[in-house]
């Protein structure tokens, strides 16, 4: 039995070392490959470290050394130990490296260095011309030899800027000092933007390989080690619990089972090996275990007998409580069908009565009021006794006098009682009072369940309403903007069709103005934040809106809800701008009205003593200069007459033209004065206009002032101006003036009708003229507007006569 023991543990054990070799050999292969890539990573960065460190002195060296230098030394000195950005570096670099095993790799070199120990190998010679060829590298990386040992090395170009000229360039241009040590040859006539070097820095592939392969033999050292305590335990557990069990299981033979046949087998067992004598032991057994089977066969035909009587049994108590369930089902189908609490409680009475046969069956309602619900509504329904309505607050059913009453109460609410009532009891009737009262609290919760629905409903549909009733866009989304729920009036700032076009537009309405950096500023901010936030959006159309976000408090895990509530805010603000602009022109007008009255007065003498003057004198010369005094006064009476007119109060303007006339006329003057410029004018009218609220001259003061404008803003080389006239919708007819001058900036568009604003040079323009067209536009009831992008464009809109 020994030899057998050891031969079963040998192969296991055998087996499971093989399996653990193999995986250690699997997992330090998988050590080696992973700590050599770290190794790798490690080297890599600090090489890119050397080159940092590098970069770091040179750039100190020229924007913050040699600066402060040329400052400190007399014009013309150069200190190469103190100015020059690449000895700095280099004795740095030198001074830095440390004597060791690995001690890294650092060279700056390049192709015609003032200092021999600079200049490139033949490897180096071969990474300029690298980076010269590809303007666009700015680091190389890989594996090389240096002498005869292999290193990673990285390496960067070093081009020449306008900073390098003075020292790389021409040798006219650089320091005496350097000249004088170096020459004139090495070192100079570089371009600004050459590749002229490069710098190089590494540490020996050895430094990777060495402590990789010590920790990966280590490693497997160790492996091993924990193989040979792993087998020794396994051996230990496996006579523990294997051959331990087998032991006990041949003394269970042994004493269990004493026939000749059974002994047999016992013997077999010991003399092969255990799993071999195990399972051809088993398979004898199960040869005697059959023969006790059919003994057995014929005891449980009797028994088959008693169990059929006792199914049967069985069978007949679960028909008579099936109706039961059946009646239960019925009333959980019945809520999912009902509308209301009172379609509910019919439903259930009917289906009650037909189920216990009854011939009545009444639910009277005790909570708010004393309403009954009855099966046959022809019959008398007899109010309930206290005693009965106080079962309400009892745990118990009640039958008396052919009636039976069932509370129908749930653990947090009561709601009233279930008649059933019969004339004659029927024989078969037979109360489980268990099921009565379940049946009594499954009513409960079905009138609680659907009085809470309808509620819900009801707030649901009050709260779509309220919805639908703001005019306004107003949506539900989440963080990621999409669309939960929203208004008709949403359709004011989405697409009209697809829901995913919908989102698209929404997003981008809501991330107008945001920075390069984000995709959407404010949805970021209220996603990290969780508080409302309100801005101001306009969009492409020019139209503004005023949005509000309110984040909602979230649920468990849920994703952030968001209410966008957006107003359009656009005539608000139209109307702000007007009024701002009435109150400018009424303070200046206010202000202006007394400086010309005092300089009206003084303008009427000058004038009229130029007149004597001029008729006094006889000298032509004197008389030109005193037309010329005369003209500027007119001039200046003029401008005061403008002023006059903005600050008194506005005559009604009355009169009709028709606009297309108007137009006409101006542009056959106009015509001649733009061909003499080399602008070229067109026009598009709309024929059959009706005519405008407008008298003809102050049409024509208008289009003069316009047009003078459009004049002054184009060069005299390809200038254009279009005028067309059209109907709008709104029955006003739209006078449009565009030019393709250098435009309005956007500062300054809103203040160009405000009066003496102007940005013509001094002596060219009063900044009265559109101050006096919005004016006449106001008192006559229209409006006007300006837009500039690539063109100029002033639409007028002009009241119709006939309207």
């Amino acid at each position: 039995m020994t030899s057998h023991k050891f031969n079963l543990r040998f192969k296991f054990i055998t087996g499971l070392v093989l399996f653990a070799l193999a995986l250690g050999l699997c997992i330090t292969i998988i050590i080696y490959f992973h700590f050599n890539s770290i190794m790798k990573s490690e080297i890599s960065q600090r090489s890119k470290l050397i080159l940092a460190m590098s970069d770091a002195v040179q750039d100190y060296v020229k924007t913050e050394l040699r600066p402060e230098m040329f400052k400190t030394l007399p014009k013309g000195r150069f200190v190469l130990k103190a100015m020059s950005s690449s000895y700095i570096s280099n004795q740095i670099m030198a001074r830095l490296n440390i004597e060791d095993t690995f001690r890294y790799h650092y060279r700056r070199v390049s192709q015609k260095p003032r200092n021999p120990d600079s200049k490139a190998n033949t490897f180096e010679a071969g990474l300029i011309r690298i980076f010269n060829k590809n303007k666009k590298l700015k680091l190389w990386e890989n594996d090389a030899k240096v002498g005869n040992r292999p290193y990673h090395l990285v390496a960067r170009p070093v081009t020449y800027t306008d900073s390098c000229m003075q020292c790389h360039g021409d040798p006219d241009d650089a320091p005496r000092e350097l000249i004088d040590l170096y020459g004139d040859t090495n070192g100079f006539h570089h371009l600004a933007g050459e590749v002229g070097g490069v710098v190089v820095a590494g540490f020996p592939i050895d430094m990777i390989k060495t402590p990789v392969m010590n920790v990966t033999l280590n490693y497997l050292g160790l492996y091993l080690l924990g193989i040979m305590l792993f087998a020794w335990l396994i051996s230990l557990f496996f006579d523990r619990l294997v051959m331990k069990n087998l032991h006990g299981l041949t003394r269970i033979f042994k004493t269990q089972f004493s026939g000749d046949q059974e002994q047999s087998i016992i013997h077999n067992l010991s003399q092969k090996d255990e799993i071999e004598g195990l399972i051809e032991g088993v398979a004898e057994l199960a040869i005697c275990l059959s023969g006790a089977r059919n003994e057995l066969e014929d005891y449980a035909l009797n028994l088959e007998k008693k169990v059929e009587e006792r199914t049967l049994r069985l069978h007949t108590e679960a028909e008579k409580h099936l109706w039961e369930v059946q009646l239960f089902v019925s009333l959980l189908s019945n809520f999912s069908s009902s509308q209301n609490a009172r379609q509910l409680i019919c439903d259930v009475v009917e289906r009650v009565g037909k189920r216990f046969d009854a011939d009545q069956v009444v639910y009277h309602c005790l909570v708010s009021s004393e309403e009954h619900y009855a099966w046959k509504e022809d019959q008398t329904i007899v109010r309930l006794e206290k005693k009965i309505q106080d079962l309400l607050w009892k745990d118990e059913v009640l039958f008396e006098n052919l009636n039976l009453y069932i509370p129908v109460k749930a653990p947090e609410s009561h709601w009233g009682i279930l008649c059933i009532s019969w004339i004659s009891l029927p024989k078969t009737q037979n109360f489980d009072l268990v099921f009565l009262s379940a049946l009594g609290h499954q009513l409960a919760i079905l009138i609680e369940n659907i009085q809470a629905f309808s509620n819900m409903q009801f707030q649901n549909d009050m709260l779509q309403s309220i919805i639908e009733g703001i005019s306004d866009p107003l949506l539900l989304i989440d963080n990621n903007c999409h669309i939960i729920l929203a208004n008709k009036g949403s359709k004011h700032i989405l697409a009209n069709t697809g829901r995913r076009n919908q989102e698209k537009k929404l997003k981008t309405f809501l991330c107008q103005g945001s920075s390069p950096r984000t995709d959407c500023d404010i949805l970021d901010w209220i996603t990290e934040k969780e508080i409302p936030i309100n801005k101001e959006i306009k969009t492409p159309d020019n139209r503004c809106f005023a949005v509000d976000l309110y984040p909602l408090s979230r649920q468990e895990h849920l994703d952030l809800k968001i209410v966008v509530y957006a107003r359009d805010i656009t005539l608000e603000k139209q109307m702000i701008e007007k009024m701002q602009q009435t109150e400018r022109l009424s303070a200046i007008g206010k202000m202006v009205a007394g400086i010309a009255h005092e300089i009206n007065n003084p303008l009427g003498v000058i004038q009229c003593y130029t007149d004597l003057v001029k008729d006094a004198i006889d000298d032509s010369d004197t008389q030109n200069d005193i037309d010329v005094i005369s003209k500027h006064t007119r001039t200046v009476q003029k401008i005061i007459q403008n002023l006059l007119n903005l600050s008194r109060p506005q005559k009604i303007i009355t009169g009709k033209c028709s606009i297309n006339t108007v137009v006409t006329n101006t542009l056959e003057v106009f015509k001649t004065q733009g061909a003499s410029k080399n602008i070229s004018i067109s026009s598009n009218l709309e024929d059959r206009l009706p005519d405008i609220k407008c008298d003809a001259t102050i049409l024509e003061q208008i289009l003069t002032n316009l047009w003078l404008n459009a004049f002054d803003s184009l060069d005299e080389q390809d200038g254009k101006i279009h005028i067309s006239t059209h109907l709008s919708q709104n029955k006003q007819i739209i006078l449009c003036i565009e030019d393709n001058g250098p435009g309005i900036p956007e500062n300054i568009i809103s203040h160009i009708f405000d009066p003496f604003y102007t940005t013509k040079e001094v002596g060219k323009g009063t900044g009265l003229g559109l101050s006096v067209i919005y004016g006449f536009i106001n008192e006559l009831g229209g409006d006007i507007e300006v837009q500039s992008d690539d063109t100029t464009r002033f639409y007028i809109s002009f009241p119709c006569a006939g309207y």
